[in-house]
């Protein structure tokens, strides 16, 4: 049976940033590191909100990006 080991996370956010001279829509993305295994979905969107709101740019999406060891 395979097991993995936690080894670090951080959570995602990608702004909206406008449109290009295309007319596509831009993304301004900022990283946050050091997020415990722990740390739940709830907690992760009230940080991201509160974090969100530091800026003038609408949230587009948030995401928690987690790595681990697999091992068997």
């Amino acid at each position: 049976m395979a097991n993995s080991d936690f080894k670090s996370a951080n959570i995602r956010l990608t702004f909206d940033n406008g449109l290009d001279e295309n007319g596509k829509p831009k993304k301004k993305v900022k990283v946050y590191q050091n997020v415990t295994e722990a740390a739940g979905a709830d907690a992760i969107f009230e940080v991201a909100r509160v974090l969100g709101g530091f800026g003038t740019k609408p949230l587009m999406f948030l995401e928690k990006q987690k790595d681990e060891t697999i091992y068997g």
